[in-house]
């Protein structure tokens, strides 16, 4: 049986997530006190205990949501079950080039925590606004948002069939989503402290960009489909390149699920939350769909 493993990206964060693994898993509780070592800091607390406001941060969400899919993973691993091709949403990206061994657990984590600040920093969160419209088409959708090319607000997510998420300014998602309320859509805000995946992100993809040299990237062992592409990839020079592209890229999330569709027999969501199992059973209707978030899940996985 050929199985895609998928990641979840921010979003999917909640407190005590993980905290289940880590008691039934001692290998699990040295991984997170490792990461903890690596961060500088108890991303360990953060995630178990919070609080949610931490949590939510992204500078925390994001090597928090890499440690709990990386002891799920681990899990899956002690049951037989592996992947032989990959793929994660955003920064869930990054555990997919874990997971495929392009970068080790700690490199990933330096490079996380490094995007995390890059993210931070690129552009006032209290100005930048995330939200999902329901509903629509994303022609119409695109349509909308023509004329808010230079405010910026743009497309970010394409994250399922009636499911994109839009990213920009505070004030420009607000105005843009009352002409796409008119269309028919609705709107739901997310919980992120940035414009994630649209031009306010640049200042910070130049930063990361300037510490990528830092990271030894090794070739995937086994493929990376990418975000932006929607396209398998293993090389590690391209996967390297792609770290920083991807911060200023839209998702194509609805692609690359159809993509992997076509290379396996059943995909398997790995991390916290159930929203990348969910919005797959959307794209891909008919095809077997699971999903991992704690280690009950785990226990109970059967694909045969």
């Amino acid at each position: 049986m050929k199985i895609a493993i998928v990641f979840p990206g921010q979003g999917s964060q909640k407190v005590g997530m993980g905290a289940d693994v880590v008691v039934a898993s001692p290998h699990a509780k040295t991984l997170f006190e490792k990461a903890d070592q690596t961060l500088g800091y108890s991303i360990s607390n953060i995630c178990f205990e919070g609080p949610e406001e931490a949590l939510k941060d992204t500078r925390n969400a994001q090597p928090g949501l890499f440690m709990v899919s990386a002891v799920l993973l681990d899990a899956l691993a002690k049951k037989g079950i592996f992947p032989s091709i990959v793929a994660g949403h955003s920064l869930g990206e990054l555990t997919a080039y874990y997971a495929a061994g392009v970068l080790t657990l700690e490199q990933s984590l330096k490079l996380i925590q490094a995007r995390s600040e890059a993210m931070s920093s690129s552009y006032p969160s209290d100005q930048s606004a995330m939200a999902a419209v329901m509903k629509l088409d994303l022609d119409v959708i695109q349509e909308i948002l023509a004329d808010f090319k230079d405010v910026p607000v743009v497309a970010a997510n394409l994250n399922c069939p009636g499911q994109i998420v839009i990213s920009g300014t505070k004030s420009g998602v607000e105005a843009a989503g009352k002409l796409l309320a008119e269309k028919g859509g609705r709107l739901i805000p997310l919980p992120v402290s940035g414009a994630f995946h649209s031009p306010l992100m640049q200042k910070g993809a130049d930063q990361l960009a300037s510490k990528l040299d830092q990271f030894s990237f090794s070739d995937a062992t086994i493929p990376v489909v990418l975000n932006r592409l929607a396209v398998p990839e293993t090389d590690a020079l391209a996967l390297k390149s792609n770290v920083v592209l991807q911060v200023v890229s839209p998702v194509q999330w609805i692609e690359s699920v159809r993509y992997l569709a076509t290379q396996v027999d059943v995909i398997i969501e790995c991390g916290a939350g159930k929203v990348l199992s969910g919005l797959c059973k959307k794209i891909v209707p008919d095809f077997p769909v699971f999903s991992v978030s704690t280690m009950d899940d785990v226990s109970q996985l059967s694909l045969s």
